[in-house]
């Protein structure tokens, strides 16, 4: 079996896979109630919940599966990008859980288990390279070139905000709380579902940057200024506003993969990471790929999000490739 870690950021997620890419057992815990009176994650608090959770966790995994623990012939763990003393807590208790099981031990990507979530359980050969892999966060916001399994660059990113930070922001800003995504997708669909719309326009941002990066903060500042400007007196701002706020967000999107794709000749996109769990970016990029012969891969829902299943997925591809373990520590800018 293989086992994986993850602690990136506030959930702490353990899975098992069995050799045929089967999920034993997984489970995942999420400290967001506690770091919602403060607009977001205090990494300290993150830290503590992951030390406090994983034992805990582990032992009820083998308990309520009846796992036979001496199985685990590899253990892969995020090593980064994320909050330093989250991955600290998972590297340090990876390295003591595969020093006692006598287990080879990897260091993983946390952005290159989101890339390939899209296509959890496929062999290596059925995943459709090249593609381009967006991954779309509440801390990240990157575009991959993905020839192969061993061939990945990155060629775009945000240069500031992450889509899903912007997001939570201005949620915080209209008084709704943290995380934010969901909430503004509710608002959005109660617009769409008006009979007479009106139509708040906010910018598209780096539209014309001539390259494939992400610019978010522009409009995170165009946001907060139209919600003090208009918000006050009008009942139906507010579902107006999340629509037009998601509708730049996902042009800005679409125009760089777009971009992307027709420059490097591409036809698949995998699209993860927490944003990709938005029905309303889905339904968007969908209709305008089928436009533009491009492909969409989205992951299940409960793998958008961060989940230890999807870096046991991509510890299971790395050893099928022949991927050799290496000594690492963490990275928390880590591509």
């Amino acid at each position: 079996m293989l086992l994986a870690i993850e602690t990136s950021f506030d959930d702490t997620g353990l899975a098992l896979l069995s050799k045929n890419c089967a999920v034993a057992a997984s489970a995942l815990s999420s400290s967001v109630e506690l770091h919602m009176a403060y607009g977001g994650v205090v990494p300290e608090i993150a830290a503590r919940e992951h030390l406090t959770n994983l034992p805990a966790m582990m032992a009820d995994l083998r308990d309520e599966h009846s796992l036979d623990l001496a199985r685990v012939s590899a253990v892969g763990v995020t090593r980064g990008p994320g909050l330093p003393g989250c991955l600290l807590a998972g590297v340090a208790f990876a390295k003591g859980l595969a020093y006692s099981l006598d287990a080879e031990l990897y260091g993983l990507s946390h952005l290159e288990g989101h890339l390939y979530s899209p296509f959890f359980s496929r062999a290596l050969a059925e995943i459709p390279f090249p593609l381009l892999g967006l991954v779309v966060s509440g801390g990240s916001t990157v575009l991959y070139l993905v020839r192969s399994f061993t061939e990945r660059s990155v060629i775009g990113e945000t240069v500031d905000d992450a889509a899903g930070e912007l997001f939570d922001k201005v949620c915080h800003h209209l008084g709704y709380g943290y995380p934010g995504g969901a909430r503004l997708e509710k608002l959005a669909r109660e617009y769409r579902a008006r009979p007479i719309r009106r139509q708040l326009v906010l910018p598209v941002p780096m539209r014309e940057s001539g390259d494939f990066n992400f610019s978010f903060s522009g409009l995170k500042t165009a946001a907060v200024r139209m919600i003090d400007a208009h918000r006050e007196g009008d009942a139906g701002f507010d579902p107006e506003f999340s629509a037009s706020l998601m509708r730049s967000v996902w042009e800005s999107v679409w125009l760089k993969v777009e971009s992307a794709a027709r420059a490097y000749g591409i036809r698949e996109v995998s699209v993860s990471g927490g944003v990709a769990i938005n029905g309303l970016l889905r339904e968007y990029l969908r209709a305008r790929g089928e436009g533009s012969g491009l492909r969409f891969h989205f992951p299940e829902p409960r793998l958008a999000m961060d989940n230890a299943e999807m870096m046991a997925y991509l510890l299971w591809l790395k050893r099928g490739a022949g991927v050799k373990p290496s000594a690492f520590d963490i990275d928390s800018g880590l591509t």
